[in-house]
């Protein structure tokens, strides 16, 4: 009785009507690639950096003249403006009775500024070169049988076998990764004073080329700081008179510390593989002052909050290319009672990730 009940209520979809709205949805989903590569090309061709040095705003003639591409054709570069200010990438204003036009930077468009401290550069050019494109073509093949993902599939090897074979795209990719730090590390910092102020030591667990646990030490020179990651990322991380960098695998064991420091990890990896790292990081650390601190997205499919479209995104991305996922709110629980943990708290920052504080 109850499914006649649904079935009563429930509209044919061929019935429903389809407006021009719905049409616009799906147009714009369907070309919603052209947006990242539009973005691509103003970043290659370094529009952002070109109005920022002449003085703020730029007609397209004087854009034209300081490119370095030979035989600039004029219409193109128009078009392509037109679409950085559909993006509000670039505002546009009109003068001499609007004859011409003059662009200036959006705040976004100064994310595009590569001399900038923080700018998202390395992360669109990573994100969209082509190698890192072709996987998402092989997602219903991900589907008939998830025991490989589909990076695998497009490029044949696992991502990180990828990474370790093509040292160019891992230098890309560790750019990029040291760009969305950037981006993320002075929020963090300013945003979690008293997630950091009392510790005296810290591991930064797969951190790269060190660009985080540098700025957690320059903020907080009293906490003695080691850095930990395989050895051939360790071999290219940053030197520093008062880091420790020593190489090894998360998953066998990981250095003692008041705290260990998880940023953008765990979504690399599957449940059973986030559970075994964390209970290596709670092995390493004191029973009574210790915690993990873990910097990543927490997922919340019913908030209805300016960053959750940048969320879900990010999922499909683990999905694609690690076999990871972005975690929600319960299963960041889950996961934490699994390792073993007593308790946590969440603590949301003004970045897409937010702040996880695990005790043991």
């Amino acid at each position: 009785m109850g499914s006649s009940s649904i079935d009563a209520k429930a509209k044919p979809a061929e019935t429903q009507e389809v407006g021009t709205k719905d049409q616009a949805q799906l147009w714009n989903i369907i070309y919603g690639f052209i947006d990242s590569l539009v973005l691509r090309c103003a970043v290659e061709i370094g529009i952002a950096d070109i109005i920022q040095t002449n003085n703020g705003s730029i007609t397209p003639a004087q854009l034209s003249s300081k490119l370095s591409i030979p035989n600039v054709n004029s219409d193109c570069l128009c078009r392509i403006l037109r679409y950085l200010v559909h993006l509000n990438i670039l505002g546009q204003e009109t003068c001499n009775a609007g004859v011409n036009k003059v662009y200036s930077l959006k705040p976004a468009g100064t994310l595009l500024l590569r001399g900038a401290e923080r700018n998202m550069v390395p992360m669109i050019l990573g994100m969209t070169q082509k190698d890192f494109m072709v996987p998402f073509h092989y997602m219903k093949e991900d589907l008939e049988n998830h025991r490989t993902t589909a990076f695998p599939k497009g490029t044949g090897m696992a991502f990180w076998e990828y990474l370790e074979s093509n040292p160019d795209q891992s230098q890309l990719f560790n750019q990029g990764m040291a760009g969305q730090t950037r981006l993320l590390t002075k929020t963090l910092i300013e945003d979690c004073r008293d997630t950091f102020q009392g510790l005296n030591s810290l591991v930064d667990i797969c951190g790269g080329n060190g660009t985080t646990i540098m700025a957690i030490y320059e903020a907080f020179p009293h906490i003695k700081c080691t850095l930990y990651d395989l050895p051939h990322v360790i071999a290219d991380a940053h030197d520093h008179p008062n880091i420790e960098n020593v190489p090894g695998d998360v998953f066998k064991s990981v250095p003692s510390a008041q705290a260990v420091f998880l940023k953008m990890v765990l979504h690399d990896w599957a449940d059973e593989e986030c559970v075994n790292i964390l209970r290596k990081c709670k092995e390493a650390i004191p029973k009574e002052t210790g915690k993990v601190i873990i910097v990543d997205v927490v997922l919340d499919e019913e908030s209805i909050h300016e960053l959750t479209k940048a969320r879900l995104p990010l999922d499909i991305d683990m999905l694609v290319n690690t076999g990871g996922r972005e975690i929600t709110t319960d299963d960041w629980e889950n996961l934490l009672k699994r390792a073993g943990f007593r308790s946590h708290k969440i603590k949301p920052i003004r970045a897409v990730q937010s702040v996880i504080e695990a005790f043991p």
